[in-house]
Order: C-alpha cells, then structure tokens, then sequence
C-alpha cells in the first residue's frame, strides 16, 4: 500500500481572486460549460450550487454504483482543478431516502432538504 503521508504537509489550494469575482451566475455557467465540453450535453451530473468558497456542489441525475462514485468524483475534481480553478472542491448534493421498506415502516431520515 502507498505511503500518502507527503500530502498532510501541503498547503490546501485557495481559491483565486478571479473565481471569487464571478457572479454566481458566471461561476455556474463556468462549471455548466466544463462539464458539456467533457462529458457532452446530456451529462449524468448538473450544477446545484458554487459559492465563492469553492465549493461545487453536483447533483447527478442518475445513481452511480456507491463502489464508482468516489473515484469518479475524485477524477472530476482533479479535472476541474486542472481546467478551472485549482481551489475548487466538489461535492455531491445528497438526495433524500429512496427505500421503500423503510417507508413501510415508518421511518423517515431527514437530510436537510
């Protein structure tokens, strides 16, 4: 197994000035182009939201295997990093409880929707 000791010491990335001065809108629009130039119009995945934190948040309009989504999120954030801006994060908007047994039963989980 690697060693990944050597990137605890690293600086995290900021955002730069000139992310931070888009409007939100440019700074969506921004994200939205990236996306369809990479992955074409009809992408699994939409922008929910880009504060000027950095933080993007991604909504995929189809599920993706729990044992893919982590190393496909992490390509898309090294890409992004490369393409846009290397402060940026991605992150994924959670969605709601989807099984149909726990409604059954009775039980709701509330995840700040």
């Amino acid at each position: 197994m690697m060693k990944l000791t050597h990137y605890a010491s690293k600086p995290t990335p900021k955002v730069s000035p000139d992310w931070k001065n888009l409007s939100i809108s440019k700074r969506k629009k921004q994200i939205t182009d990236f996306l369809e130039n990479f992955y074409g119009k009809n992408a699994n995945i939409k922008v929910h939201a880009v504060p000027e934190n950095g933080q993007v948040v991604l909504v995929m309009q189809e599920g993706l295997p729990a044992n893919q989504r982590g190393s496909y999120l992490l390509k898309l954030e090294k890409l992004i990093k490369e393409n846009v801006d290397q402060g940026l994060t991605v992150w994924l908007e959670p969605v709601g409880d989807k099984s149909s047994l726990r409604k059954l039963r009775g039980l709701e989980i509330k995840t700040g929707e």
